[in-house]
């Protein structure tokens, strides 16, 4: 009997009788592995065929990403932070401390752009004010009488591009007479003339054979004075820079102040070589820990003493004053470029 039997292919079924096709399980199994080595051998040839021909273009491009990456020119094409996305709130009006608090997105983004001063010395008619000869500078209004006698601490991020003329180059003063007032300097003129920090007449001096602050870098200054124990003290990247002892004096600030330029009462205006950002102004002397918490936060920090804090202006786009004190100041030949230096500590 054939039944069951296998026959060239075929075989018997049991239950017809009749030949059928005849599957060999070994040989269909032995057929799908090599089919499968087959794909694999395919998707190995199309993967090598791949880096063969693609391989030196990723490698090339990462390696440019890399350097591009390592050399700091993606830094400044991060988020930025836009003109008041953080800024300080007082409920209760000008200068007042009750529920003040920093309201929008204080995360600490780069500015879109900082201040840019021109060294051009100018002159005006009157104490900054009226007809001026190409200075350049930003001129704030007078602080509301009596906020600022006492102690106080400015702070600004500066990148000094060097002497470029024989006067001093203010960073911020407030300078009513030549007696009175103060004024922060980034560079001293010839042989140091013009001392670090200016308080009522009397210079807080450049230390050993220094008359300005580090050239093409940036750089947190802060300039603080207590008026209980009349030490001035500057500080550079949170480093003491320089000291001294002024004794109390009390601090007249019943005229216009400026960012970016030293003006005498003369009318002359001295302004800055360099870029500015992000200047505050306290009615205090603010801690060694506040100040290295500002410093921490870096070019897009913000205010860490808000009761305290009479003006901040990062100038980012403009010189407008978010402190709430509303303190905005009038530019005169400052551009704002969104292209700055990027080797920000």
């Amino acid at each position: 009997m054939l039944e069951g039997r296998h026959y060239k292919g075929l075989r018997v079924s049991i239950q017809s009788g009749s030949l059928v096709p005849y599957h060999n399980t070994r040989t269909t199994r032995r057929r799908r592995r090599t089919g499968r080595r087959y794909v694999k051998r395919e998707e190995s040839q199309s993967a090598t065929e791949f880096l063969t021909t693609y391989g030196w273009s990723i490698l090339i491009i990462a390696s440019v990403i890399v350097i591009l990456y390592s050399t700091g020119a993606f830094s400044n094409s991060q988020l930025r932070a836009n003109p008041g996305m953080c800024r300080v709130a007082r409920p209760y009006g000008l200068y007042t401390e009750s529920e003040s608090n920093l309201v929008g997105i204080c995360t600490g983004e780069l500015p879109e752009t900082v201040a840019s001063f021109n060294p051009n010395i100018g002159s005006c008619t009157g104490n900054g004010a009226g007809s001026c000869s190409y200075p350049s500078y930003i001129e704030l209004m007078p602080f509301e009488r009596g906020v600022l006698q006492n102690s106080f601490t400015i702070t600004a991020w500066i990148y000094w591009y060097g002497p470029d003329n024989t006067h001093c180059q203010g960073i911020f003063d407030s300078l009513p007479s030549p007696s009175s007032g103060f004024g922060l300097f980034g560079y001293g003129g010839n042989n140091g003339a013009c001392g670090t920090l200016w308080i009522n007449g009397s210079y807080v001096k450049w230390p050993g054979s220094f008359n300005n602050f580090s050239e093409n870098s940036w750089q947190f200054i802060v300039a603080e004075y207590n008026y209980s124990t009349g030490i001035a003290t500057v500080y550079n990247n949170t480093n003491v820079f320089s000291t001294g002892n002024q004794g109390s004096r009390t601090i007249g600030a019943s005229n216009a102040s400026t960012i970016g330029a030293v003006v005498w009462p003369s009318g002359k205006i001295y302004p800055f070589n360099g870029l500015i950002a992000n200047v505050q102004l306290y009615n205090t002397s603010l801690s060694v820990k506040d100040m290295d918490a500002l410093y921490k936060e870096g070019v897009g920090g913000q205010p860490v003493d808000i009761n305290n804090l009479l003006g901040w202006w990062p100038l980012n786009t403009n010189a407008y004053d978010y402190s709430g004190n509303y303190n905005n100041g009038t530019v005169y030949n400052v551009s704002f470029p969104g292209s700055y230096p990027n080797n920000i500590p």
